[in-house]
């Protein structure tokens, strides 16, 4: 008796926990160039709500990959980037309840972003150059989701 509710009760967490998630996502760097902000969109596809942080900012995010645009080559190469430690133990980050087919836009200052992860003036110095990156975050307690709980970006372009 013990072994068959022991049996179910792992084919129960198997099922219920060990699920894809439904959402989808969409980058808008409209006004990328000039202002050093771009809209990151996720929608909710599934069924049930799940929570997201109200805000990403360096605290809630990391910059996945990054890579300059070679004019010689044509091609994108990675760019060195510097490992920083950023005292984030103060920051609380809020969270908001994403219920189904709702959709949630943050408003991502990169500019602001890069100067504290590579360089001040990291913006204007590199604004005339192309480069491309990749951003990742964890969609916070949606725990059903398992690997679908970090999201990476498509690759980012400015310029």
């Amino acid at each position: 008796m013990k072994s068959a509710i022991l049996i179910l009760f792992l084919l129960i967490n198997i099922f219920a926990y060990g699920q894809k998630c439904n959402y989808q996502t969409a980058v808008n760097t409209e006004n990328l160039k000039q202002t050093g902000r771009f809209k990151l969109l996720i929608k909710n596809n599934d069924e049930k709500s799940f929570k997201i942080s109200k805000e990403l900012n360096l605290c809630n995010m990391r910059l996945e990959k990054f890579e300059f645009y070679n004019e010689e080559t044509q091609t994108f190469e990675a760019a060195h980037m510097p490992k920083k430690d950023i005292d984030c133990f103060t920051y609380s980050s809020k969270a908001i309840n994403l219920k189904p087919s709702q959709t949630y836009i943050y408003d991502i200052n990169i500019k602001s972003d890069f100067e504290v992860l590579q360089s001040n003036k990291f913006f204007e110095t590199f604004n005339d150059r192309k480069y491309r990156f990749k951003l990742t975050f964890s969609l916070g307690s949606y725990d059903r989701c398992r690997g679908s709980n970090t999201l990476i970006t498509d690759w980012i372009y400015k310029n």
